[in-house]
């Protein structure tokens, strides 16, 4: 048996991961602010079990009761291999930093940050004794490491991720039986948050054009290429843990 718990599953690269990874010999975990019920009915048709939670993850509270949630339903002397995917996190508030939202970037950061952080500590301490295939996956951004005015909130989220996942892969590598950890910048992909970013006000983001020129030229990643792309990644040896790699590096070493 295999177990794949997915954050931000209702659409984006969360809905095609899921949409993937719904097939015999899986049991799949999916969590999202509401259900995405095409999934729901995929799942019952083919008889996989998906356990689909609704909980918004930029609560601390409902990220660890999603996590323990989750872990009621695992038996790791049954599993094979499971994975934790963290992929659930929000764009906004864009604008500059003097006139930011600060509610809202406290929500942000709770979902970009704290949550996979939440959901990656309960993993760890739930999975240290299991000694079979066991991952963490982050996904992160491209603005983890280049800024962009307006991102002040986005792009500190992202790095933050990113830290984190080196520090715990440095942790992990200490362990008897070491989970690995990886963080992805998946590219520019076709989702909601690319339409929200070409409906940015331009004077909160000074490069929403570029982005709309990356639609217009059709530059634009389909999730359902990157979600092929990350199953495949998963599990690699080609990835060390600690590792934080993007979706081009992947392509050049053949994955």
């Amino acid at each position: 048996m295999n177990y794949y718990i997915l954050t931000g599953a209702s659409r984006g690269i969360g809905e095609a991961l899921t949409r993937k990874l719904i097939e015999p010999g899986n049991t799949v975990f999916a969590v999202s602010r509401s259900m995405n019920e095409d999934l729901v009915e995929l799942a019952s048709g083919l008889n996989v079990p998906l356990f689909y939670f609704e909980h918004d993850l930029s609560f601390r509270e409902e990220a660890e009761l999603f996590i323990n949630e989750v872990f009621s339903h695992i038996q790791l002397s049954d599993s094979d291999r499971i994975a934790l995917v963290n992929n659930a996190g929000m764009l906004e508030p864009v604008a500059p930093l003097k006139t930011i939202d600060l509610a809202l970037a406290e929500k942000h950061l709770n979902l970009n940050f704290l949550a996979p952080l939440v959901l990656s500590s309960v993993f760890l301490s739930k999975t240290a004794s299991f000694n079979n295939s066991k991952v963490i996956l982050n996904i992160s951004s491209g603005a983890s490491f280049i800024p962009y005015s307006g991102w002040s909130i986005y792009c500190s989220s992202k790095a933050g991720l990113d830290m984190l996942t080196k520090v715990a892969g440095l942790e992990q590598v200490a362990e008897k039986y070491p989970t690995k950890i990886f963080a992805l910048a998946p590219g520019i992909i076709e989702t909601t948050m690319q339409e929200t970013i070409r409906k940015t006000n331009e004077n909160m983001f000074p490069e929403r054009d570029s982005f709309i020129k990356l639609f217009e030229d059709g530059k634009l990643a389909k999730p359902d290429d990157v979600a092929r792309i990350i199953l495949k990644t998963l599990f690699s040896n080609s990835i060390l843990t600690g590792s934080v790699v993007t979706i081009d590096q992947l392509k050049e070493i053949g994955i």
